[in-house]
Parts: structure tokens; sequence; C-alpha cells
């Protein structure tokens, strides 16, 4: 009895549940959502019935023939009969507890070839994991840890988000922590999850840090961020304060060495980022269009002897359309840097990318050309081992095995033009999926 007890109690949980989720959303969807509703609900009462049979039959079997006093139970009834009425209860509530902690994540493998280079076969991604417990309805967090594998073929370990967050409307969140710097779109559309872009590739320009980004692409400070409503779209921002990053040289004796080090225990120059963007996101015949600014404003150190600083300013903007299965993307970078040592010379550089690309059922091809013109003459870019000038385009297809997975094939040719003038072919093949 207490089985059939504990049956009744969990199917009538579960149809409560789902009745509970459906019941808003009659007042404000469509006649297409409730009957997605139905259909859940309706299968999720068949695999209580289909389990509930189960039981029936299992315990049939178990209580006709009684055993010999001496004779064990017959071999693996109990256990199935116990691990089916855990199954039960467990659909029962599983629709009514959450225990903040589901992992998910993301995984790529593939293969390239390029032209000059030494790397081409089979090549490991990452595997990405990231957690984003809840705690009551306004406290948020999302904690995002990556095993990858860099141009040397060693796996790397990083913590690349840990942000806690409070949402006090729709019109404002805050986070502190480590996150991506929200410039641009690309930078917060994307993280390090490969099946989520379209594209194998970031921009170059755009890319990690340790993957030769030249922008701090992640930062360590306070992040507001939120929404409103203005005509017929909506109104979005973003505002950041970060410790100001550091480049890091491979050997302080030699120039053009360096990567960016976001600072994450504290910024080494007591210096901060600081920047923001504002949006708007259309609605009525432009639904789907988004254009913004943003820029941000920072001090950067070398560690080479004697240091080199630097004044970091940039403005521009962006643009999206997401709409009638386009993308279309692009930003647009404008630096004006000073060099803070010597003379105290002026630079002006700029950057910037346009990608495209359509969906055709589950196949999308695509198509990006990007550019950056870096003054040579500013120690910013100059000590960057990525700081040298380029233009690159790149062309790719993108095939959806399903929501979850997706192959893709990119070719691109870069050319350097500073520094060493250089040309460079590659083809690359992914196969990314999400967990």
């Amino acid at each position: 009895m207490g089985l059939w007890t504990a049956k009744g109690m969990g199917a009538a949980t579960l149809a409560g549940t789902l009745l509970a989720a459906a019941q808003p959303a009659f007042a404000d969807t469509t006649t297409d959502r409730i009957s997605d509703l139905e259909r859940k609900l309706e299968r999720s009462l068949q695999v209580i019935e289909q389990l509930t049979r189960k039981v029936e039959q299992l315990e049939t079997a178990r209580t006709p023939v009684a055993p010999p006093p001496d004779a064990p139970p017959p071999a693996g009834i109990e256990a199935r009969v116990s691990g089916l009425e855990q199954q039960v209860s467990a659909i029962g509530s599983r629709a009514t507890t959450d225990d903040g902690l589901a992992l998910h994540g993301f995984a790529d493998v593939g293969l390239r070839a390029s032209r000059p280079g030494n790397r081409r076969g089979a090549a490991l991604g990452s595997v990405d994991l990231y957690l984003a417990p809840q705690f009551g309805s306004n406290v948020r967090s999302l904690i995002e840890l990556v095993f990858e594998t860099g141009e040397d073929g060693k796996i790397a370990t990083d913590l690349e988000r840990l942000q806690l967050g409070y949402t006090f409307s729709d019109a404002l969140t805050t986070w502190l922590g480590r996150f991506h710097v929200p410039y641009g779109y690309w930078n917060t559309a994307f993280h390090h999850g490969a099946q989520i872009q379209t594209s194998i590739l970031r921009p170059r320009f755009l890319d990690f840090e340790d993957r030769g980004g030249i922008l701090p692409a992640h930062g360590v400070g306070l992040w507001a961020t939120g929404k409103v409503g203005a005509g017929t779209g909506k109104l979005n921002y973003d505002a950041y304060v970060v410790n100001s990053p550091r480049i890091s040289l491979e050997d302080p004796a030699t120039p053009g060495t360096g990567v960016l080090d976001p600072n994450l225990a504290g910024a080494t120059n007591h210096n901060a980022l600081v920047g923001g963007k504002v949006g708007y996101d259309f609605g009525g015949r432009l639904q789907g269009l988004t254009l913004g600014v943003h820029g941000f404003a920072m001090k950067v150190e070398d560690d080479a002897t004697p240091v080199l600083r630097s004044r970091v300013r940039m403005l521009g903007g962006y643009g999206t359309w997401l709409e009638d299965n386009w993308e279309v993307l692009g930003e647009y970078y404008r630096f004006s840097d000073r060099n803070l040592d010597g003379a105290g010379s002026s630079h002006g550089s700029w950057a910037g990318y346009l990608q495209a690309g359509y969906l055709f059922g589950r196949w999308t091809p695509y198509a990006r050309v990007e550019r950056a013109a870096l003054d040579q003459g500013d120690n910013y870019f100059a000590q960057q081992a990525s700081g040298q000038s380029y233009d690159r385009g790149v062309i790719g297809l993108r095939f959806d095995i399903d929501a979850r997975s997706a192959v893709k094939v990119e070719l691109n040719r870069t050319h350097f033009t500073d520094r060493a003038t250089a040309h460079v072919n590659e083809a690359r093949f992914q196969y990314a999926i999400r967990f």
C-alpha cells in the first residue's frame, strides 16, 4: 500500500507542478505554447504509467509463488523493484526541487593545417564547465572553469569567470568578481564554449588574452548592467570598473613578446580600467537590430626594464542584426593612446570586423573580414606579441547536428602588414558540443 501511495503522491506532485508552471502561460502566451505544455504533461503521465505497470508486473512475479523458507528471493527482483520505486519517486519530486548545482559545459575537438606553420593534424580544443547557482530570486552567480590546450600543446586550467550578482530589477543587475569585460558585442555574447558561436575562431584582435588578444577580455571588479523600455524597443547599458591589466613579457629584455595579464590578485600599477557602453534594441519593423557605442580608458605598464607606461583610450561602435535567419555582427574600435614615458608621444590606431551568416535549415554559411591598423610607436601595441597590424578574411560552413552539437569547416587567410610582412593560410575543422 505504501508503494502505491508513493506513486500516487509522485504523480500528483508532478501533475500539480506542471499545471502550476503552465498556468501563467494561459494568460499571455499563444495556443501553440498551451498545446506544448499539455503535450509535456501527457508525456510525463505516460512515463509514470509505464513505470507503474512495470512495478505491477514485478510485484506479480514476486508474490504468486512463495519460495521455500530457507531460499533467497528471486535473483534481481528486489533490486529492480527498489530501483523502479526510486524512479517513480524521483519523477514526482524532480520538478519541485532544485539544489542549484546543475553542472553544464562545452567541449570541442578538431583538425587544423596551416601554411606556413608547424601545427597540422588533430587538435584538442577545450572543456568548459560552468555552474550558475541562484540563491533566491535576486542573488545570482556564475562560475566557469576551463581546461584548454594552448599553442604550445600543454593543457592549462583557468578560472575564466567567478562572479556574484544581485538583480534589483530588469533595469539594474550588479556583478562583482571576474567577468568578460562588456565592450562591443562578441566578448559577452560568446564565451569559451565553442558550440555557441557560429565560427571556429574569434576575430584575432578580440581573442582571449592567452591566445593573442590585444584587449582585456577579462576583468576583475564591479559591473552594472540593465535594460529599460524606450519607444518600441529597449535601451541597454553596461558600466564597469576593473583592475587595469599589465603587459607581461615572456622575456623582459625583448620587446614585443608580451601578453595581457588581467591582474587577478589586484592591480600592480594601482590603476583601474573604466568603461561602458549604451545600445538600443529596436522593436517594430526593425526587430532584431541593435546599435550602440562603447568606450574605455586605462593606464597600462609592462614589466620591462625600464618600465614602459601607456594611457589607452578607446571609443567605438557596434551593431548586430539577428532576425529572419540572418546573423550580421560588426564592431569598430578607435584608439587614442599616449606613451607616458620619454617625450610622451600620441598615437592613433583602429581595429574592426564585419561578419555575416545565414541559416538554411541546419546549414549556416558565413564570412568575415577583419582588420587592425596598430601604430607600432604605441608602447601598448608594440610590447604585445600579437600587437601587429593585419588583415584577415574568413569563410566557413556550420552544420547543426542537433540543438547541442555542431560541426564547422573554416578557411582563413591572414596578412600581417608590419614587423614582418607575411601571409598565413589556415584550414580548420571543429566538432563542438554542449552538455
